[in-house]
């Protein structure tokens, strides 16, 4: 366990100084009435982030230009993708099975070098601290979000020792995994509950059509 410590790290330092790149995500193709080079393809949207997970059991499709060269839009495992458009701020960091998967103009993502964790920074964007830091620099005077790459490069965060940043991203990693089981497990138990109400409801409709006949 980690004991609670006041402790102020060395400095802060912007994250265009820990990303490799930061980008925006693909806007869909505008096809020509006469002319169509489209394609649909799978991308990342802001409703598969939930919980500061990726779900692409419904993966969003979205129209694009096959001459295009798509690989500037395109997420790798660890990078962390945070929404830019909307009215909620969702983040979550990008799972092996996602790697090369597209994303949708509504979403950034940052791919940090070795010197920060992604999960951290994801956990960091979740948490009220990092929310009020993202609001601080939207754009749009309205309840729509509006966030551009160069907002998310000059937003700062502390840089923690190698070391503690390993020790906080598995205690991170480890409370997401429980809350997922847990919420599974509710969900399970939630299905079973009524699929049993179910049946029963229909075997006493039998049994009072059976006594009609």
């Amino acid at each position: 366990m980690f004991e609670e410590t006041s402790v102020s790290w060395a400095e802060n330092i912007r994250l265009s100084q820990l990303a490799e790149k930061i980008f925006q995500g693909l806007y869909p193709y505008r096809k020509n009435r006469k002319v169509s080079l489209s394609k649909n393809v799978p991308a990342i949207n802001i409703k598969n982030i939930v919980d500061g997970r990726i779900d692409v059991d419904a993966p969003c499709l979205i129209s694009v230009d096959s001459r295009r060269n798509l690989e500037k839009h395109t997420v790798r495992s660890g990078d962390v993708v945070v929404t830019c458009r909307g009215t909620v701020l969702k983040s979550a960091v990008v799972p092996e099975s996602l790697d090369g998967y597209l994303i949708a103009s509504n979403i950034i993502a940052i791919r940090l070098n070795s010197n920060f964790e992604p999960i951290l920074l994801s956990a960091f964007f979740q948490s009220p601290e990092g929310q009020k830091i993202l609001l601080s620099n939207v754009r749009s005077s309205t309840m729509q979000i509006a966030l551009a790459v160069s907002d998310i490069e000059k937003i700062e965060v502390p840089l923690i020792p190698a070391e503690i940043q390993k020790r906080l991203a598995g205690l991170v990693a480890a409370s997401d995994n429980y809350y997922k089981a847990v919420v599974e497990s509710a969900n399970l138990r939630r299905e079973i509950a009524h699929g049993i109400a179910l049946k029963s409801f229909r075997q006493t409709s039998n049994q009072l059509e059976a006594k009609v006949e």
